[in-house]
């Protein structure tokens, strides 16, 4: 399953509308470098969007062993939203034993 096949459209509106002005920005800032500084990083030209499946994941990985360390962590914000968008589904919450609210 993926990011997109899991409501992350829905999730990004509360977001936008709930997380910290810093976050909202470094993600924003993220998802600028994951899509037009990482395929750079593989010799492809940006967007990441124009690239294939196994090409983006190939600069998304560049990016993530980057020598320079902002673009590394930029993969790691890029990450957490994620993840937090991941742990606040029920069946993964039910998945991993966790019922509390």
């Amino acid at each position: 399953m993926g990011l997109m096949d899991t409501g992350f459209d829905d999730f990004l509106l509360d977001f936008e509308r709930e997380a910290p002005d810093a976050f909202r920005r470094v993600f924003r800032l993220a998802l600028f470098a994951g899509g037009w500084m990482a395929p750079v990083l593989i010799g492809r030209p940006p967007p990441i969007t124009g690239l294939n499946q196994d090409d983006r994941e190939k600069a998304l990985a560049a990016m993530a062993r980057s020598r320079v360390p902002e673009l590394r962590q930029l993969i790691t914000v890029l990450k957490t939203v994620a993840s937090l968008h991941y742990g606040a589904l029920p069946e993964v919450r039910k998945a991993i034993g966790y019922h509390g609210e």
